[in-house]
C-alpha cells in the first residue's frame, strides 16, 4: 500500500492535495471563531492566508528559527488575552496557533499527514466549548473531511477518496451507536468540564438597575427545557423561575447575595402541591433557575443556597439535566432572624423621599402587611403606569420618585424596585428576585422552553404575623397580561417586534431538534441509559442486561464490516490459479515436487500418457489456458463458476487418488 511505502510518504505531495488539507483546517477551525478571542482568530487567519500564499506561489519555506519566534509569540498573544496557555480556552488557543504553524512545516507527504491527525485533537477542543446541535453536524462534516484529506495524500483522487472515506463511515456506524448506546455512563456528560470562577456568562447579572431586565429580553437567546412528570401542565402565572435574589440597594443599583449568606427558608409541601420536572439548562455561574418554591432533596452537586436559589457547588461548562420539585405556592415560611431584618428593611439615608412618603401614607392606612400590599398595588392599578421596554430614563438618587410621580412609565425591574423600597420604607422586610416568568410550550415533542426574552422581575415580602416571605409581582398589577399571556402580549404594538415570537415553523423544528439532541446525545448520562434500557423492556441497564446486550448488539453491529471485508476478499481472490492448483494437487498429489511448474498443457498430456480421458477436465484445463493468455480476463461470475467447476472434479480425483 502506498500509505506504508516509505519513501512515497517522504514525497512532496501536489500543490492541490495540500491545499485541501489547507481547507480542511480551516473547517475544523470554524466553531471556534466565535468561542476564543478575536485577537487570536485574527492571527490564525493571517497565518493560514500567509501558508496559502506560499503554496500558490511555490516559494521558499519558512526557515525553523522564523518559526520559532512566531511560536513563542503566539504564546505570548494567548497568555496577554487569556492569562494562561493551558485550561480550556487557553489550551485550545495555544494549539490552534500551534497546528497552524505545523503546517509551515509541511514538506512531504508525511508532515501533511501529521497535521491531520493534529486536527483530530482540534475537533475534540471543539466539542469540550460547545454541544449544540450544529456541532453534531459539523463534525459530521469535519471528520470525513479529514478521512478524505488522508485517502488523498495516499494518492487517491477527491472522488475516490470521497468514496472510500464515506464508505468507511457508513460501516462504522453502527458500532459507534452500540458503544454510545451500551459503554456504561457516569452521571455526568463526560466532556463537562470545571470552570474557573467567572469564566461563565450568564444574561441574569448579580446586580440590577433600570434596563437590566429590559435589554435581556430582546434576545432569543436559549435558556432551559423543561419536562413535567405525569403529563402536568401548568398555567404561565405558576412559572416563576427564580435565580437570583437582590438585597442591597445603594439608591440607583441593586446587589445579590453573595453565596455565605444561607438561611433557613424552607418550603412546606404536601404530595397534592408537589411539582416534579426535569430541566435541562446551561450552567450559569453555578445559578441554576428553578420553579418556585424547590423542595425536596436536591441532586448531586446542587444546594440551596440564600433565598432557596439553587446553586452548584462548582461551576461547570456544559448543559446539567436535573430532576426537580417545586410547591404550588406562593409563599415560603421562614423565620428570619435579626440580622436578616435589618439587611431586608434597610434603605440609604438618602433618596427617593416621595416614594418613601407615599409608603408611609399607605401603611397608616392598613391594618396588617397583606392590607398594606394590596394598597400598594392598588395604586399602581389606579395611576395611568404602562408597562414598556423603552421607558424613559430616571438617571440619580431619586429614579425612583422620578417613575413614581412623573414618567410612571417602565419595564419590570421599575415596578419590582419602587414596590420593595414602598415595604422597606414602611418597615416590611422586602427583597427583589430575578429569574424567569412563564415559558413557551411546544405541543410537538411535550415540552417547555425558556428564553432570556422570559427574564423578569419581582418582589418578596416577609409577613411577621405569618412567617413567610409572599411572592408579589407588582409588574401583574399594572399588566396582567404579562404573567398570563407572556411579554409579547402585555407590550404596546409598536413595541412587539422588538421581542422574538419564535412561531415560525424553522424555528420550532429547532427547537424540537434542540431538545431531543440534548435529552439523548448531549445528557445521555446514566439515568438517560437506565430509562433507555427499561423502555426495550430489559429492566434498566445493569451487568445481566449489558452481558445480553452487548454480544446480539455487536453481532449485528459487525455485519455490515464482515460483509465488506469478505465481497473485498473475494474480489480480491484469483479463482483461475486457484481451481487450477487444486486440479493439480488431485491429479498430481501433495507431495510432487514439479506439480508447481506444471502447466496446463502439460497436464493434459500426462491425462494422455496415463489414459485419464476426461472431457469435462480436459475443457477446464483448455479453458484455463485460453483465459491465461489472453488480454482480459472473463467476467468475475465466470471465473466463479469455472472454479466450481475445478473443485468438484478435483475432489472426485481426491477420493479416488485415496
Amino acid at each position: 500500500m502506498l500509505i506504508a511505502n516509505p519513501s512515497f510518504l517522504k514525497q512532496t505531495p501536489p500543490p492541490a492535495a495540500a491545499a485541501t488539507v489547507l481547507l480542511t483546517l480551516l473547517l475544523t477551525a470554524l466553531p471556534l471563531v466565535t468561542a476564543l478571542p478575536v485577537p487570536v482568530m485574527i492571527t490564525f487567519a493571517v497565518l493560514w492566508l500567509s501558508r496559502l500564499a506560499i503554496l500558490k506561489l511555490n516559494t521558499a519555506r519558512i526557515p525553523k528559527a522564523a518559526l520559532i519566534v512566531v511560536m513563542f509569540a503566539a504564546g505570548a498573544l494567548v497568555w496577554q488575552q487569556l492569562g494562561t496557555v493551558f485550561g480550556r480556552e487557553g489550551g485550545i488557543s495555544f494549539l490552534l496557533l500551534m497546528i497552524m504553524l505545523k503546517a509551515f512545516e509541511g514538506g512531504s507527504r508525511r508532515d501533511w499527514q501529521v497535521l491531520l491527525l493534529a486536527m483530530l485533537f482540534l475537533i475534540g477542543s471543539s466539542v469540550l466549548l460547545n454541544q449544540n446541535l450544529l456541532i453534531g453536524a459539523w463534525l459530521l462534516t469535519a471528520l470525513p473531511a479529514v478521512g478524505i484529506c488522508f485517502a488523498v495524500l495516499c494518492g487517491l483522487g477527491i472522488k475516490e477518496s470521497a468514496k472510500h472515506t464515506f464508505q468507511a463511515l457508513l460501516l462504522t456506524l453502527p458500532l459507534m451507536a452500540l458503544l454510545f448506546v451500551a459503554v456504561p455512563r457516569l452521571s455526568e456528560p463526560l466532556w463537562s468540564i470545571p470552570q474557573e470562577k467567572g469564566q461563565a456568562k450568564t444574561g441574569l447579572s448579580d446586580t440590577m438597575e433600570p434596563g437590566s431586565i429590559s435589554n435581556l429580553v430582546q434576545s432569543d437567546e436559549w435558556v432551559a427545557n423543561i419536562t413535567f412528570a405525569d403529563g402536568f401542565i401548568p398555567r404561565q402565572s405558576d412559572l416563576y423561575w427564580r435565580a437570583v435574589i437582590m438585597a442591597d440597594f445603594d439608591s440607583i443599583r441593586w446587589q445579590a447575595l453573595d453565596d455565605t449568606n444561607i438561611d433557613e427558608a424552607r418550603p412546606i409541601a404536601e404530595a397534592a402541591d408537589t411539582i416534579s420536572y426535569q430541566i435541562v439548562i446551561q450552567d450559569q455561574n453555578r445559578v441554576l433557575p428553578a420553579l418556585d418554591y424547590p423542595t425536596g432533596d436536591m441532586p448531586r452537586r446542587l444546594t440551596r443556597r440564600a433565598g432557596q436559589t439553587i446553586r452548584a457547588y462548582r461551576s461547570r461548562e456544559g448543559l446539567r439535566r436535573l430532576n426537580l420539585q417545586a410547591t404550588a405556592k406562593n409563599t415560603l415560611n421562614h423565620k428570619l432572624y435579626r440580622s436578616e431584618y435589618a439587611r431586608y428593611t434597610h434603605l440609604p439615608e438618602n433618596g427617593n423621599l416621595q416614594t418613601r412618603q407615599l409608603a408611609q401614607t399607605l401603611a397608616e392606612q392598613s391594618g396588617n402587611p397583606r392590607q398594606f400590599i394590596d394598597k400598594v398595588l392598588h395604586y399602581y392599578r389606579s395611576r395611568p403606569f404602562r408597562y414598556t421596554l423603552q421607558p424613559p430614563r430616571t438617571p440619580g438618587r431619586n429614579g425612583i420618585d422620578e417613575f413614581m410621580f412623573r414618567t410612571l412609565e417602565g419595564f419590570c425591574e421599575h415596578y419590582a424596585q419602587s414596590f420593595v423600597v414602598m415595604m422597606r420604607a414602611a418597615g416590611l422586610p422586602a427583597r427583589i428576585v430575578t429569574g424567569y416568568l412563564g415559558a413557551e410550550y411546544n405541543s410537538q415533542a411535550g415540552f417547555w422552553q425558556i428564553r432570556s426574552k422570559d427574564a423578569h422581575a419581582w418582589a418578596e415580602v416577609w409577613l411577621p404575623d405569618e412567617q413567610v416571605w409572599l411572592r408579589v409581582d407588582p409588574t401583574a398589577a399594572v399588566s396582567s397580561a404579562r404573567t398570563e399571556s407572556g411579554i409579547r402580549e402585555a407590550l404596546p404594538e409598536t413595541e412587539r417586534n422588538m421581542v422574538s415570537d419564535g412561531q415560525s415553523t424553522f424555528a420550532r423544528w429547532q427547537d424540537t431538534s434542540r431538545f431531543y439532541w440534548q435529552q439523548w446525545v448531549v445528557n445521555y448520562d446514566q439515568s438517560r441509559q437506565n430509562n433507555l434500557f427499561s423502555l426495550l423492556g430489559l429492566g434498566g441497564f445493569n451487568a445481566q442486561t449489558l452481558l445480553l446486550v452487548l454480544p446480539v448488539g455487536l453481532l449485528i453491529a459487525l455485519l455490515p464490516l464482515l460483509r465488506w471485508w469478505h465481497k473485498n476478499r473475494q474480489s480480491e481472490r484469483d479463482y483461475l490459479n486457484e481451481g487450477f492448483s487444486l486440479l493439480k494437487t488431485a491429479l498430481m498429489g501433495p507431495n510432487d515436487e514439479t506439480a508447481a511448474a506444471t502447466s496446463a498443457g502439460e497436464l493434459q498430456t500426462l491425462l494422455r500418457e496415463n489414459r485419464l480421458e476426461d472431457k469435462n477436465l480436459t475443457r477446464l484445463l483448455r479453458q484455463y489456458e485460453q483465459w491465461l493468455y489472453a488480454t482480459e480476463r472473463p467476467a468475475k461470475s465466470t471465473q466463479k463458476s469455472w472454479y466450481k467447476a475445478a473443485a468438484k472434479i478435483a475432489r472426485h480425483y481426491a477420493r479416488n487418488h485415496h
